[in-house]
């Protein structure tokens, strides 16, 4: 029999069986639930949700079919900041984290079921820290995550072009940049503050979802206030809320190893 080489293991072992890839593959074979739910969700995010949707005041063909005049009334309308005085286009930023959120859980219930089957207690045998086990559901949380942007916001793009024009397209643009980053953010503070508390990994009344699937729910909350401005400020305030969510989760990060005990990962 040959015993392999231990040294260049690493090097030769695939990305496809790096820990946090093998942590993705299991919750997606195990939580097939929140495929589902990611999908329908995703959907309906790229045709109810669309921003496109309000920027051509729910008629596709508002711009293409309108007169020179009114186009122009219509831009200067938008370009102004709101629609009835509110930045409404940004509400797909908290709207479509909300399939991103659905899958990310998959990881965290699996989190969940690997410490009440002593999984991780197995795992802290074999010499890994309660960071090392944190950072590897992260990650792959934020795999899934990427995967699924990858696919979705391409998609959103093609059929906000194809179905609202080129007119509704560039002004909807904007959106999609700051949607990727709200997702991550909220995605990574849903995952940390669910890991880190034993409290948030509890089932909930009537529900086997742990508690901290709220968590990811109530980050997306503030993003909503952000159509009570005009578009620029809108779009401005998202992005602090996002580099606070940001700078949240990085603090503790870099923290964990005091945040996060041990008895947290034990069943």
């Amino acid at each position: 029999m040959e015993v392999p080489d231990m040294q260049t293991d690493g090097q030769k072992r695939s990305v496809m069986d790096s820990p946090s890839v093998v942590t993705a593959r299991r919750a997606l074979g195990i939580m097939k639930t929140y495929i589902a739910i990611t999908i329908f969700f995703s959907i309906l995010a790229t045709v109810a949700w669309n921003p496109g949707n309000y920027a051509s005041g729910n008629n596709p063909n508002a711009t293409s079919n309108a007169s020179p005049a009114n186009t122009v009334a219509h831009d200067a309308k938008f370009l102004g900041g709101s629609f009835g005085g509110t930045s409404i286009i940004l509400l797909a930023v908290p709207l479509y984290a909300i399939p991103l959120l659905a899958l990310a859980m998959s990881v965290l219930i699996l989190f969940v079921y690997d410490k009440n089957n002593g999984v991780l207690e197995y795992l802290m045998s074999l010499g890994l820290s309660q960071k090392d086990i944190y950072k590897r559901y992260l990650k792959a949380s934020l795999l899934l995550t990427s995967l699924v942007l990858a696919i979705f916001i391409p998609a959103n793009l093609a059929y906000s072009r194809i179905v609202y024009g080129p007119a509704i397209f560039y002004k909807i643009l904007p959106v999609y940049p700051l949607i990727t980053l709200f997702a991550l953010a909220v995605v990574t503070f849903m995952s940390m503050c669910m890991m880190a508390f034993s409290a948030l990994q509890k089932a909930r009344a009537g529900s086997n979802q742990p508690l901290g699937m709220v968590i990811g729910y109530l980050a997306t909350v503030p993003a909503y206030f952000a159509l009570a401005f005009p578009l620029a400020a809108g779009l401005l305030f998202d992005l602090a809320i996002v580099a606070i969510i940001a700078l949240v989760s990085i603090a503790m990060l870099l923290s964990s190893d005091r945040l996060i005990r041990r008895e947290t990962f034990l069943p």
